[in-house]
């Protein structure tokens, strides 16, 4: 099954950082609850626009997720500080870290992975660069996954980022991202591919009609995780009828369910 990952508690989302810098924690803890009641399997915390405050905000958000909803918790930021003071929020949920890169933040943030048993998700850049090509991404995403595994966070706990690019940017965007999943999915077998979904349309009218057709497109080439609008319709009815055609989705179940949906 495609694991979603809600983005709209990210301080990046307008509406959403006004809420931070507010502290109108009933908004976002109405957030949270929405995104879950759409099927959000976890939600992103992301509080790196609240400035001195990230850290006593992303503790507070962690742990309103956590009483509000069943969701596993994103830890996203861009402070390894924050995320370490945040974990015990989330003790007892599956946490997963977001994220270390190939020669970023490692030291600081595989002891706290290895101590609560988190996920980690790996950017598979160096020095601040995106390599451009599938087999860079590839390489990258190898030596991360060497250094996780050597220090005890096994395969099935490693979200490898694909590194999803706005394809308003050149036509060669979507066709690397494709490829570097094919890469992905052949060479690491018992990891994780994840995506932010949303970055694909960036920049494009109709957003949600290409984040739909990406979804498609991405899960067959083998991503299993998109962090994303977990209530857009397109999204759902995309994710829903992938898993009817590929087996996921046991006598195609979810797909009924939510035509159903759909129609009262």
């Amino acid at each position: 099954m495609i694991y979603l990952v809600g983005e709209k508690l990210n301080s990046s989302v307008p509406s959403t950082g006004e809420a931070m810098l507010a502290r109108d924690f009933d908004k976002l803890a109405a957030l949270a609850v929405a995104q879950a009641e759409a099927g959000a399997d976890c939600l992103d915390l992301n509080t790196a626009l609240c400035g001195a405050d990230e850290t006593d905000m992303l503790c507070r958000l962690a742990h309103l997720a956590v009483e509000k909803t069943d969701c596993d918790i994103m830890l996203d930021s861009p402070s390894p500080a924050a995320i370490i003071a945040a974990l015990p929020q989330v003790r007892g949920r599956r946490a997963i870290i977001n994220s270390v890169t190939a020669d970023e933040r490692l030291e600081e943030l595989i002891p706290a992975a290895v101590e609560y048993g988190a996920g980690v998700v790996g950017l598979p850049i160096r020095s601040g660069a995106i390599p451009p090509t599938a087999e860079g991404r590839l390489e990258n995403a190898l030596a991360i996954r060497e250094r996780l595994n050597a220090a005890g966070v096994p395969d099935e706990r490693i979200y490898i980022d694909a590194l999803a690019e706005s394809v308003a940017t050149g036509g060669e965007a979507g066709k690397t991202l494709l490829e570097t999943v094919r890469l992905l999915r052949r060479e690491l077998p018992g990891a994780h591919i994840i995506c932010g979904l949303s970055n694909v349309s960036f920049g494009l009218p109709k957003r949600a009609r290409l984040n739909a057709a990406a979804a498609t497109l991405l899960a067959e080439a083998g991503a299993d995780s998109f962090i994303c609008d977990a209530a857009s319709p397109s999204l759902k009815a995309a994710v829903t009828a992938c898993e009817a055609f590929t087996g996921a989705d046991e006598y195609c179940m979810n797909y009924i369910t939510q035509i159903r949906s759909e129609q009262q």
